[in-house]
């Protein structure tokens, strides 16, 4: 399979791509928030290579039941989760002022609260909305959205560089009532990705565990 063949490509580090100097000694800083929040976003990157490489197409789209979901449809539901947030997030980030000094961005509440129920492992499941649905079954599919996705995202992080964004909010997609700014918002992102992460990591644990 063509894609499967693309996964050992290295991915870069995200410090080597951030368009600024990040202070070693400034942990308390916006550009110290924003240098680990691309990292993060590297890392889950990495992270859904490593589970996905030497995979059969049959281990990526294989599920337990009916109610359980694939791999390929934990990969296909992130990637339409970040999609459904891009637009709104550069439209903030586009508006956010300049930063007067280096501060640390704020999360805000509302967002704190969500990233703490986001966090794995996780006890709770929560009913998705259709258009966040996992729709895609193929591999190679699901695996080139979620990594258009991934670079759209860095690339909306990046774009951040100097701004307070934290100032700026945006609507959440799945709930109409909820609103974060936007540094919340990319936090809350990197979360939702750290849980289907794990969930993926639970999927093929249990597979291979079947089969021993």
């Amino acid at each position: 399979m063509r894609a499967l063949a693309e996964l050992s490509e290295q991915i870069p580090l995200a410090v080597e791509c951030f368009p600024f100097e990040v202070a070693a000694t400034q942990p308390r800083s916006s550009t110290f928030q924003l240098s680990n929040l691309l990292e993060e976003f590297y890392r889950a990157t990495r992270e859904a290579n490593e589970l996905v490489l030497g995979r059969s197409a049959d281990d990526l789209t294989h599920t337990w039941q009916s109610s359980s979901w694939s791999v390929t449809q934990c990969l296909d539901h992130l990637a339409r989760t970040t999609f459904s947030f891009l637009p709104a997030i550069s439209l903030a980030v586009a508006m956010a002022p300049e930063l007067n000094t280096n501060r640390p961005l704020r999360t805000g509440t509302i967002a704190w609260l969500l990233i703490r129920k986001l966090e794995p492992p996780y006890h709770l499941r929560y009913k998705v909305i259709p258009q966040l649905a996992p729709q895609e079954t193929d591999f190679e599919a699901g695996w080139s959205n979620f990594k258009r996705s991934q670079a759209q995202l860095l690339e909306a992080v990046r774009s951040a560089a100097g701004l307070a964004i934290d100032k700026v909010g945006v609507q959440c997609p799945v709930y109409a009532r909820l609103n974060y700014n936007v540094y919340g918002a990319l936090r809350l992102l990197a979360a939702h990705e750290r849980r289907h992460l794990w969930q993926m990591r639970q999927i093929l644990r249990a597979l291979d565990g079947k089969r021993r």
